[in-house]
């Protein structure tokens, strides 16, 4: 075998080894400096200007609830993406005011979790019925806990607790 026919023969058998001990490594992005952690960390928590709004509805059929969650990331664009738990207050396992959890007696039950609308007008919203009727004049608190799932808005408690009263 000829010398130069040799020397291919090494080069064409030993790159392939070459390209996968430098496959770790790329030359186009640069590594996170610790600043750069820092600052994704900070990303986490729920910003100024973000936004986790209850708000409830009469039901136009039956006697029911809507539970309407609105979640902003911190530049006032509404969530693409994450899902809402929503919660009511109970006292002795009886639906509740609001009051009667933020004051200690009463604990906040899970009622259901459903996922934020994407896309469309109602983009940000996470609307869930309450269908457990209640006698006339019963107030009901209500809550709800966003989770960001990857969508840049930090998981958190809505900013306020809403009350409902049957008719």
């Amino acid at each position: 075998m000829p010398h130069f026919r040799f020397r291919a023969f090494i080069v064409g058998a030993l790159a392939p080894f070459a390209l996968l001990a430098c496959a770790g490594e790329s030359l186009v992005v640069p590594l996170a400096t610790p600043q750069e952690v820092r600052y994704a960390t900070i990303l986490a928590q729920p910003a100024d200007g973000t936004l986790y709004q209850l708000s409830v509805y009469a039901t136009t059929f039956g006697t029911g609830a809507i539970l309407d969650a609105y979640v902003l990331d911190a530049f006032g664009a509404p969530a693409t993406g994450g899902s809402v738990t929503f919660y009511y207050c109970a006292l002795q396992g009886n639906p509740a005011p609001s009051e009667t959890c933020l004051t200690g007696g009463g604990r906040w039950v899970r009622w259901g979790s459903t996922s934020i609308i994407e896309s469309g007008p109602n983009q940000g919203h996470v609307v869930m019925a309450f269908t457990e009727s209640q006698p006339s004049g019963t107030t009901v608190g209500f809550s709800f806990r966003y989770i960001g799932q990857g969508s840049g808005i930090a998981n958190a408690p809505s900013d306020n607790v809403a009350d409902y009263t049957w008719p």
